[in-house]
């Protein structure tokens, strides 16, 4: 079994000096007492977010050296003759945020995978350097969503607004993912998502085989029979979500 060609030694260095830093940052702001300053250092470390300031620069060693443990059985499902040496740029900086989000399991996940696939001479021309400044811009519910996706060969997903017809009001859009599996879009994800060029939006257009969109729609109202009383008078616009080719293949690198 082959190490994973990412220096542990410099790694630990890396967090010893940023350890360092911060208790020298907290020395400072100790020993300024003007303006109630040195005080507000001392509340700081005593509240709630101080605290677990402190525990996770205790705890991250062993957290990034899990982390790495992790990657090392990806990479050796790596055939041997595909291993390659990772690119400086996205090992240092790839490296570096999986540090700081040791505790997130799906975003460093995604970090964890874009390391795995740049020493993976089939993936390493697909890793983008613009997927670790996406990744740090995801949230949680983000990456979930995405993960819908992984292993998926279209590109074009149906998506129903879904309208109560008293008032009449849209009451939210609902994805077809496949024929028995339909998610209610959260606005905020789908924004930034498709800020990102990740996915597009498009309400006036619709796939062409309209019966995904009847079939989804009875799942649909079944949904709200047993939640509420919307069943009364549902109604659905068809639209469409597209996976960008920049979105697939961001996928692909991230959540392989």
């Amino acid at each position: 079994m082959q190490e994973l060609p990412i220096n542990t030694d410099t790694i630990n260095k890396s967090i010893d000096i940023i350890d360092e830093s911060t208790k020298e940052t907290r020395k400072e702001l100790d020993k300024i007492s003007a303006k109630g300053i040195h005080k507000l250092s001392e509340l700081f470390w005593a509240s709630p977010i101080g605290i677990k300031a402190d525990v996770y620069i205790q705890e991250r060693p062993y957290k990034l050296k899990k982390a790495l443990e992790e990657m090392q059985v990806k990479y050796d499902l790596i055939p041997v003759e595909y291993q390659v040496e990772p690119s400086s740029y996205i090992a240092l900086k790839g490296v570096n945020e999986l540090n700081y989000c040791l505790e997130q399991d799906y975003i460093r996940e995604m970090f964890q995978n874009i390391l795995i696939a740049d020493m993976d001479s089939r993936k390493q021309n697909k890793v983008l350097p613009a997927y670790i400044e996406i990744v740090k811009q995801l949230s949680i519910e983000d990456a979930l969503f995405l993960k819908n996706f992984r292993n998926v060969k279209t590109t074009f997903f149906a998506l129903m607004l879904i309208n109560y017809d008293i008032a009449p009001n849209p009451i939210g859009k609902e994805l077809i993912i496949s024929k028995d599996k339909i998610i209610k879009l959260n606005n905020i994800v789908v924004d930034n998502l498709e800020r990102l060029n990740i996915i597009k939006i498009y309400d006036n257009k619709f796939l062409a085989d309209t019966q995904q969109y009847d079939i989804g729609f009875k799942l649909v109202q079944e949904k709200y029979i047993t939640s509420g009383p919307f069943q009364i008078a549902l109604s659905y616009q068809k639209s469409l979500l597209m996976i960008t080719d920049f979105g697939k293949n961001f996928i692909d690198i991230c959540l392989s």
